[in-house]
């Protein structure tokens, strides 16, 4: 999977392919390469309760226990496509018209793979989440256009519980010019 440290074949520069699915009657649907994602982040939330002996002087930590896990994912897209659109308006697509924040409750699954220039390549699979608009997007201005999504993990223990909200798999990849070769 991965080389041990110390290795400069672990310096990475990341990119890659996010593809997005529906979450529905509690799998994912069918996967769609969302185009051009120039950032995409994963964050993990932890939330520990303390507890403190009283028994002398000043109170002490003597134990930490975890009372919340979960994640969120952070990506912006570019290309404006009907489907993308339709996500970053938490809507629903009606032929050429979008009909905003009529899906705000809609979950989907997550798919990034690697394809990295430099460094070990990996596909993280995020099994359910509610995704929904990380900020404004500039309908004018002198950039091109950038839509970010911030999207909230939520546990899928029904469909794996061992591990209930996503996967990193290491992959062996080779690039080229022309072609892309993964295997697990």
């Amino acid at each position: 999977m991965f080389p041990e440290n110390p290795s400069t074949e672990l310096y990475t520069l990341g990119k890659g392919i996010l593809s997005i699915a529906e979450w529905s009657g509690g799998v994912p649907g069918e996967y769609r390469d969302v185009g051009n994602c120039p950032k995409f982040e994963a964050e993990i939330s932890v939330e520990r309760l303390p507890h403190y002996s009283s028994r002398s002087g000043a109170k002490t930590k003597d134990k930490s226990a975890t009372i919340e896990r979960g994640y969120n994912i952070n990506f912006d897209l570019d290309e404006k496509s009907a489907k993308n659109l339709a996500m970053f308006l938490m809507g629903e697509q009606d032929g050429n018209t979008i009909h905003a924040l009529t899906k705000t409750d809609r979950e989907y699954a997550a798919k990034f793979k690697a394809d990295n220039p430099e460094g070990p390549n990996d596909i993280w699979e995020f099994w359910r989440c509610q995704i929904s608009p990380a900020g404004a997007v500039s309908l004018i201005g002198e950039e091109w256009l950038n839509m970010s999504y911030a999207g909230e993990g939520l546990s899928d223990v029904s469909n794996h519980a061992d591990s209930p909200f996503f996967d990193v798999t290491g992959t062996t990849t080779t690039t080229t010019t022309t072609t892309t070769t993964t295997t697990s």
